[in-house]
């Protein structure tokens, strides 16, 4: 009886780690790119989706330094760190914000804007770092229409 006790004890932590692993590793954020004060760039490559004739998708930036000048609204907290949830035209270069979720430094949700189809249109600079995300978006296999959504 002891010996099984010590094995189940040895083997929980096992599976609660594989267990965690499995969950992390349904999605897939890939670093598309940084600037150059260090802000990393990220796209969930799983949320990538052909529908309603533009690509939908997340994307996560993160600031090494308080970047409040992103959200519309005033905060009291600094933020970290941000999700957009975003549809793109890839054949006009151009993107519309849907939804916006900022953190803070622990990653505590601070404000979540939800815009809709009323969302912020605009067509990133040449060379910016928005401009390397919708890029790399647009050049993903999912982000074209099947033959049944032309």
């Amino acid at each position: 009886m002891k010996t099984l006790l010590v094995a189940l004890v040895a083997i929980i932590p096992v599976v609660s780690a594989s267990g965690a692993l499995a969950q992390a590793s349904q999605a897939d954020w890939v670093e598309v790119t940084r600037n150059a004060v260090g802000d990393r760039f990220l796209v969930e490559r799983n949320s990538i989706k052909f529908k309603d004739g533009a690509v939908w998708y997340w994307e996560h930036r993160d600031f090494p330094q308080p970047n409040n000048a992103l959200i519309e609204v005033e905060l009291k907290q600094p933020v970290y760190s941000a999700m957009l949830y975003r549809s793109a035209d890839c054949a006009g270069g151009v993107s519309r914000l849907r939804q916006i979720i900022v953190r803070d430094k622990s990653q505590q949700a601070l404000q979540r804007l939800n815009y809709g189809a009323t969302g912020q249109l605009t067509q990133p600079q040449p060379g910016s770092s928005a401009a390397a995300v919708l890029r790399f978006v647009c050049k993903q296999p999912q982000a074209a229409p099947t033959a049944s959504q032309q």
